[in-house]
Order: C-alpha cells, then sequence, then structure tokens
C-alpha cells in the first residue's frame, strides 16, 4: 500500500477537540492502551492529520506525532491500523505472526505475505492460526526479533488457512518497515532488538498446545481463545529455518506476486553476509557516481558533499548505504582504498577531505554495467521556503468540484480549479467562444445579479475561485504549513532593553515553517547570543538576538531560507552606515 510514492493532499495540526476526538478512537480500537494512551499521544507534542491519495487510488489519513507516523486509516477499511512506530512499543496491541527472516526482503519489495513464510509451531493444528476472521488486523515479526516489521489484515480466516494446506496468500500487506510511510520523518528507520518472539512465552506455549491436544479430542467442542493464545509470534519456537518452507514460500510467491519477484532469484541461493553485500553495495555506488554524475568542472569537491550529493543520491531503490554497516566504517578509509587502486586523487588539509580528481577512463569505472536507469542527481532538502497561493473547497463550490473527486476541506492549487471548471464548462456546454452561460447550478454558486444570463469566461473562473477560501501554502525542507487568509511577513525589530543594550527581535518564523530553536543556533555563529521569548502583543514566540542585528537576520532569511523580499518586515531599523 505505501511501497510506492503517495500524494499528500493536504497536513494540518489536530486542535484540542480534534487531539480528543482521536484519543477516543484509539482507545474504542485498541482498550489496552487506556493506560499509555498520554504517552503515545503526549499533550505537548503536536499531532497532525495528513489526507493522502495512494497510488493505488486508495483515500486514507495518517495521524502523525512529532512528525512520525503512528496511526493510519484507509477508508475502504473501517480501521485505525498502528504503524510500526507504534507496535515497538506496544508488540502485543494486535495479533502477531511470525515469518522467516529471509521473506522480510519479499516482504519489503511489495509482495503480501504466503502462508508457506510463516513460522509455525509443529504440528500444526486447526489452532496454530489462532482464531481469527478473514480481514483482522495483524502484525509481522521475525524468528530472531519481535520487533514490528509489517502491517496488514488476514487474507483468510485462520480456518481457512489451515484448510489450505499451507499455500496461498496469508496476509495482505499494507504498512511494511522502509517503505513511504516510514520515510515521512525524513530517515529510514532503525530497527529496535527486542529479542527472539518466543522469549519467555513456555507458558502461552504450553496453554496453546493443551488447547490443541483438546480439540483434537472432541472437535465438535468450541473453545474459546484468548487474545494471548491469538499471538503467533508467541507460539513461534522454531530455532532453526525450514528451507523447505523457504522454497515453497518463493514458489507461491512467484505465482501470486510474479511482477514483484524475478525467476532468476530463488530461496536456495546462499544467505549473503551482510557485512560483504554492504562493501560491495558502497562500491557500486561509488563508481557509478563516478561515471553518471559528477563531471571533471565539478571537482575539486568536499569528500562529504561527493558521499551526501552524488554516492547516496544514485543508490538503488530499496536499498541504504550505511559505510559504517561496512567493513570500511568511515567514508575515509573507503576513499583510502579507492585511491589506492588508482580511481581518484584526494588530499587531507586541517583534518577536511578533498576530492581532487577521478581517472574516469579507470577500467572498473568504464566497465561498470548500470542496472538501473540513470537517476537525475537532486539536492540533499532545500531549505528554500517556497510560498504559494491555494484555495480550500468551500460547501458552496462542492457541487461542482465533488464530480472530480474532491471533497469539502481539500487544498487546491488554482490551475487545478481552473482545470476542472473548464471541464465541467464543457460537460455541460455552456461555453461559447469567451461567453460563458450561466446555467442555475453556476448562477447559485456566483451569486450573480437576477437576469443576468451570462458573463465572460475569466471572470466566471475568478467569481467561482472566490467562493473559496483563500489561503497560503509555505513549504520549506520537505514541510508544508497551510495559513488562511492574508499571510503576514516576517517582523524584524530592534528595542532597548532595561540596561540600555539593543536586542534584535525576529517574530513569526514558524509561518513560513522555520525551526526556532534551530534558527537561534544559526544567529549564534555571529558571536550574539540568542534565545528564543516571548513578545508582548505577539502572538507567536520571538527570536532574541543581542545587538542590532538586523542586517544579519536578513541576509540569514534571504540567502539560506531564500524568504523572498516581501515576506520581510523590518529592514529600515538596520544600523546606518556611517560617512
Amino acid at each position: 500500500m505505501f511501497i510506492k510514492p503517495f500524494k499528500i493532499k493536504s497536513n494540518s495540526q489536530l486542535k484540542g477537540t480534534e487531539r480528543k476526538k482521536l484519543c477516543e478512537e484509539v482507545l474504542a480500537a485498541y482498550p489496552s492502551l487506556v493506560q499509555d494512551i498520554q504517552v503515545l499521544l503526549p499533550k505537548k507534542e503536536s499531532i497532525s492529520i495528513m489526507k493522502i491519495v495512494t497510488h493505488n487510488g486508495q483515500i486514507g489519513k495518517i495521524y502523525c506525532v512529532a512528525k512520525i507516523p503512528m496511526f493510519f486509516q484507509l477508508d475502504s477499511y473501517n480501521l485505525l491500523f498502528p504503524t510500526i512506530y507504534t507496535l515497538w512499543h506496544h508488540p502485543a496491541l494486535i495479533n502477531t505472526f511470525t515469518i522467516h527472516s529471509g521473506v522480510l526482503s519479499k516482504l519489503a519489495g511489495g509482495a503480501d505475505l504466503m502462508l508457506p513464510g510463516l513460522v509455525l509451531k509443529e504440528p500444526v493444528t486447526l489452532y496454530s492460526f489462532g482464531k481469527l476472521p478473514k480481514g483482522s488486523p495483524v502484525s509481522i515479526n521475525t524468528e530472531d526479533n519481535k520487533a514490528t516489521v509489517a502491517v496488514g489484515i488476514t487474507a483468510l480466516s485462520s480456518e481457512d488457512m489451515y484448510l489450505a494446506a499451507g499455500h496461498g496468500k496469508c496476509v495482505e500487506i499494507f504498512h511494511v518497515i522502509g517503505d513511504m510511510l516510514c520515510q515521512l520523518q525524513g530517515k529510514l528507520p532503525l530497527r529496535p532488538d527486542l529479542g527472539p518472539p518466543n522469549d519467555d512465552l513456555t507458558k502461552i506455549a504450553e496453554n496453546a498446545e493443551s488447547c490443541s491436544q483438546q480439540a483434537t479430542a472432541n472437535q465438535t467442542e468450541v473453545l474459546p481463545v484468548k487474545l494471548e493464545q491469538l499471538d503467533i509470534a508467541e507460539d513461534s519456537s522454531d530455532d532453526t529455518e525450514d528451507e523447505t518452507v523457504s522454497k515453497e514460500y518463493l514458489e507461491e510467491t512467484e505465482n501470486v506476486e510474479t511482477e514483484n519477484v524475478q525467476n532468476s532469484h530463488t530461496m536456495e541461493s546462499e544467505v549473503v553476509d551482510p557485512v560483504q553485500e554492504m562493501d560491495q553495495l558502497l562500491e557500486y555506488c561509488f563508481l557509478k557516481a563516478c561515471k553518471t554524475t559528477i563531471k571533471s568542472s565539478d571537482l575539486p569537491m568536499l569528500s562529504s558533499n561527493f558521499f551526501k550529493n552524488h554516492l547516496l543520491v544514485v543508490c538503488p531503490p530499496g536499498k541504504n548505504v550505511d559505510v559504517k554497516k561496512s567493513r570500511y566504517k568511515k567514508l575515509s578509509v573507503f576513499l583510502a582504498e579507492m585511491k589506492a587502486k588508482g580511481i581518484i586523487n584526494t588530499s587531507i588539509t586541517k583534518g577536511v577531505e578533498t576530492l581532487l580528481s577521478i581517472k574516469f577512463d579507470h577500467p572498473l569505472v568504464k566497465e561498470l554495467i548500470v542496472n538501473e536507469e540513470p537517476v537525475v542527481a537532486e539536492p540533499v532538502v532545500s531549505n528554500s521556503a517556497v510560498v504559494s497561493e491555494c484555495y480550500r473547497v468551500t460547501a458552496d463550490v462542492l457541487p461542482i468540484l465533488s464530480k472530480f473527486g474532491y471533497e469539502k476541506g481539500d487544498v487546491m492549487k488554482r490551475v487545478d480549479i481552473r482545470k476542472c471548471f473548464t471541464e465541467y464548462v464543457k460537460a455541460e456546454d455552456l461555453q461559447n467562444g469567451k461567453t460563458l452561460k450561466l446555467n442555475p447550478q453556476l448562477a447559485g454558486i456566483m451569486r450573480t445579479k437576477a437576469h443576468q444570463e451570462t458573463v465572460t469566461m475569466e471572470d466566471g473562473i475568478n467569481k467561482f475561485i472566490g467562493r473559496m477560501t483563500h489561503m497560503h501554502e509555505v513549504t520549506l525542507a520537505g514541510n508544508t504549513l497551510l495559513h488562511t487568509g492574508k499571510l503576514e511577513p516576517i517582523d524584524m525589530r530592534v528595542t532597548v532593553r532595561s540596561s540600555g543594550k539593543k536586542v534584535t527581535l525576529v517574530n513569526n518564523l514558524e509561518t513560513f515553517g522555520i525551526n526556532l530553536k534551530e534558527f537561534s543556533k544559526e544567529c549564534q555563529t555571529i558571536g550574539a547570543s540568542a534565545t528564543i521569548t516571548d513578545d508582548p502583543g505577539k502572538k507567536t514566540p520571538s527570536v532574541l538576538v543581542q545587538g542590532n542585528q538586523i542586517l544579519y537576520v536578513y541576509k540569514l532569511l534571504t540567502e539560506k531560507y531564500q524568504i523572498k523580499k516581501n515576506y520581510i518586515r523590518g529592514l529600515e531599523f538596520a544600523p546606518k552606515k556611517k560617512k
């Protein structure tokens, strides 16, 4: 579900009443969290809701706490699903299945979980799969670590899983570690080590075994199964991986998910040493960057910039370069080996390493075969603030925009509104050149004068947009903020404290998505102390910088954060140049 990128239709913070409603929904779905709800959804942390559309057209919502996704909903399923982050702290929140470690790579590639991939306690009985109806939310962990790696719903009931004799789909995967939902917080998650699933579960396993024996003796007797007995991860106590099961899993996955699994790869191949695999990936990305993204005119270049803006950018999709997991441990050690091979030339000055030249005709570079499509080098997340006008769908225009899949409260750009309006006019045959004929629906929306039957096309579009809520969208470092009405500029001013010292106050930074703590640290680089303070008469906190620092703050805002001049006020307070 979240393997491929999804579209964010809106992103806004929850108000007090909305936060309370979310807590009630979470407790209604998961009563066991009644003691931990304040820890899971703390009052002092910001909670936001994202309305999204997945790559396959599913409409849903994502609830984030301090930018970390904790729950998600899909309109086609009336359920509130926990993310892997929530389940790492509450692993027993929903029923769990345990899989062989080798199966995780298939799930991360977009495959659903098949029955041969499960780790089950022998002998397999009717109760080995719990007692779950079809469509029940479940989590997935591995035989070596009970920290959740995926979330989904059961594709079959527990009884049907048993009757399937080890063949067929078991769980439809919605969310898996490393997918686009995990990447919302800006970096891939580091899975904690919670120990094997079968730790301290001997009693539960014995209870499940006794239930199985009782069911065999009298199969007509209905046995109530508790939540703890439904946890497959707790019943799974196999210490070694069954190679035959892995083969069956691969065959089952190839039949159902042929587009995600290549026939040339088999589960029979030997497991590659993760350190050796990371070494190969690191060298491949290094050679690929030298061959595809760097030009001789780009050199010399800091080795840190080469790694960040070139080597990481060409990493194949679905993989992540981590030098610490390789045998080199440090980038400088790896570059030293590449230098010894004659591929590059580097120099170190005062502890800073610089890439001086690359031998583009080196055999390792020339003979490299790039398996992926060429990737255009993109800069790391930009600090430039992009301000654009947008409009919120209101009840007045909903009858027309709902025909194009929009809902009340959705945020649209002017170009999208114009496109929908034009398509509606063409479908209703209301346009005659530059003249727009008003039908009763349009006349009611635009509230035109009585007996007025036509307007110009451009005037009609403007009046239609005028019935929507005018907003501003501010995007900074990948975060999007929405503001209704007029956008207040950043306000700079100089005041004198009781001690007679001048200070610079900068207000309204958060409107443009600028983090106050980071901004105050930036201001401290000039040797002046900077703090966050409540400014009387202002609704939001301000950054206070010692001295008259108007020129420095103005330069910082326009150059680093790329704030346009018309969104900054107070330059007139800058110190005058002496003649």
